[in-house]
């Protein structure tokens, strides 16, 4: 089977879950035989790095092409010519990678031009490689053009549901078939708008998420955000700094999210040694070597909580709140720990201690009870085998993959 993956994001973005969790798919139904290429742009989802620096890290040949020509049509004068950006091409894991340098999330650059060249180099991608399914995931309106182009050429279309936010039903108006990262996420969709769409967890490369245990001695907090529950857990920290401080605290900040915590008033983490913060790291594994126990305090509805699931993995117990998909995530393994109802995912208030003595206990318990914390220890990793084993998830995938056929029914 030939498979094209077609998205406005940068393929290779380290930050995105969304990206890791697709090349980590990519690469499997390479692996199980199919033929696979990548249609991507340059846009990242944080700060956009040093393009040049960012590919030669990647540790690939590159090849450039100079800009090819686009035709764009404007509303008052006819289709013009001009010339977009270059784009480069190499092979990742296995999987050839064109990528536009696309600018146009630079103040005043007009997007039309670039979107009109996307869609240059996808007719000429459908044209020579012919797929026979078009994958692609987000929002933005040139993968709907994407769609509904591959459709009309008797591609079977595709499209992965990574977060909230695709209630409007005319995001699939070209689109056979609907996966989700999570079957919590799938049955939101179809309570919502009556969407029919498969939940797979997200692959997960364990060789990126396995770590050595002897240096494990942190409760780790990662990616200190509002709708993370910052402020929950700056609460907890307050709590444990005053009364447990021979508990160590690591924060494990993104470049979205550093300086968060600094911003929540009546909370002084420097009063507290034991609380170390660390940068954005390359590998889960990197911050899951020091971490004893995980916090996940989330305020937003997770689809899907894949750091949980990569601690389980380490047979890390992970602290998770009772919001969105978190709980069937973990699967009885780790805890479950209620947030206020009163607290929405864009609130950076700090809750009372008595809110959370839950969450305090919790940690203090694992963290003192030896015996307790081995079962947990154990019931994680053997839940994580169950659930997202990569033999156990290459299956599911290469099971759905090798399901679809064109003209699916996405609506009940």
């Amino acid at each position: 089977m030939r498979i094209l993956l077609a998205i406005h994001n940068a393929y290779t973005d380290s930050e995105s879950g969304a990206a890791r969790s697709i090349r980590i798919l990519m690469k499997w139904l390479a692996e199980a035989g199919h033929e696979c290429q990548v249609l991507a742009s340059a846009r990242f989802d944080a700060r956009p790095p040093d393009i040049d620096e960012h590919l030669a890290g990647l540790g690939v040949a590159l090849r450039r092409r100079p800009p090819a020509p686009a035709f764009v049509r404007s509303v008052r004068k006819p289709a013009n010519m001009v010339v977009g950006r270059p784009s480069v091409h190499f092979t990742l894991a296995g999987v050839p990678v064109t990528m536009l340098l696309t600018r146009h999330n630079e103040a005043g650059h007009p997007d039309q031009f670039e979107s009109a060249q996307f869609l240059y180099l996808l007719d000429q991608m459908l044209r020579q490689f012919r797929p026979d399914l078009l994958v692609s995931y987000g929002s933005h309106p040139v993968l709907h053009e994407s769609l509904r182009r591959a459709r009309a050429r008797g591609v079977t279309t595709v499209f992965t549901l990574r977060n909230h936010g695709y209630e409007d039903r005319r995001f699939f108006e070209h689109v056979d078939h609907v996966f989700t990262t999570s079957p919590y996420l799938s049955d939101l969709y179809r309570q919502k708008i009556g969407l029919i769409s498969t939940g797979i967890p997200s692959p997960i490369d364990w060789s990126e998420v396995l770590a050595p245990a002897d240096s494990r001695k942190f409760v780790t907090y990662v990616n200190p955000s509002v709708h993370k529950g910052a402020g929950v857990f700056a609460r907890l920290a307050d709590m444990l700094g005053t009364a447990r401080p021979d508990i160590p605290i690591l924060v494990v900040q993104s470049a979205s999210s550093a300086g968060v915590l600094n911003a929540i008033p009546g909370i002084d983490f420097a009063k507290y040694p034991q609380i170390m913060a660390a940068p954005a790291l390359p590998r889960p594994a990197d911050f899951l070597a020091l971490t004893k126990l995980l916090l996940v305090p989330s305020l937003f509805p997770d689809p899907f909580g894949r750091v949980a699931a990569e601690a389980m993995i380490n047979g890390i117990p992970p602290l998770v709140s009772n919001r969105g998909g978190l709980p069937q995530t973990v699967a009885g393994a780790g805890r479950v720990l209620p947030v206020p109802d009163r607290l929405s995912e864009k609130s950076l208030e700090v809750p009372d201690a008595e809110e959370i003595g839950m969450w305090f206990d919790a940690v203090c318990e694992l963290w003192d009870d030896s015996e307790k914390y081995a079962a947990a220890s154990r019931q994680a990793r053997e839940t994580a085998e169950r659930l997202y084993g990569e033999p156990v998830q290459r299956q599911r995938y290469g099971d759905y993959f090798g399901s679809l056929k064109p003209g699916g029914r996405v609506f009940e």
